[in-house]
């Protein structure tokens, strides 16, 4: 269920990053500065943390959980954060909310913080934000009201996607 999760990020984020491209303002800028999450810098390598708890694993990819991170963004609460090590290497972090006052009190200090985001649609609560360095999107459920946040690292996306194609392989771990 969770390889399924983190495969409609990525195809979520596909769809909308295109429409964010002529984004870039200087609350954009702030998602490129951070380049991460929480302290956590994309590229940083998984040697640099300590106490993490992995969560899953696919491929060359493994996600951990940190047990000390304080899950609050804004006046909202985020049910889990994961760290995404590709290659060894943070690529990306997927942080998830449940029920519509989590999701958008998160999506509230995403605004505050980053601007409006790209929508392509006004009736799908599903935004995007697209910087120099790095993309992030937030894609709400219509019936539970649960959100997910994917942010990347757009040069280890890149590289994570070129190797697949090279070898043959779909998102979903499923040979072409």
């Amino acid at each position: 269920m969770k390889k399924l999760l983190t495969l409609f990020c990525f195809l979520s984020l596909s769809a909308v990053s295109a429409s964010a491209q002529e984004q870039q303002t200087s609350s954009i800028q702030a998602l490129d500065e951070q380049y991460g999450f929480h302290g956590a810098r994309f590229e940083s390598s998984v040697n640099s943390y300590k106490g993490l708890a992995l969560a899953e694993k696919g491929g060359d990819t493994r996600f951990y959980r940190r047990p000390t991170d304080v899950k609050t963004m804004g006046e909202g609460e985020l049910s889990s954060i994961r760290y995404g090590f590709y290659k060894g290497k943070l690529a990306m972090v997927i942080l998830e909310t449940k029920g519509l006052t989590n999701s958008r009190a998160v999506l509230a200090a995403l605004v505050a913080q980053y601007g409006p985001g790209a929508q392509n649609n006004p009736y799908q609560q599903r935004f995007a934000w697209n910087g120099k360095e790095v993309t992030m999107s937030y894609d709400e459920n219509a019936g539970s009201n649960d959100a997910t946040i994917f942010i990347s690292s757009k040069k280890l996306r890149a590289m994570q996607l070129k190797e697949q194609s090279k070898a043959g392989i779909k998102l979903g771990g499923v040979p072409l």
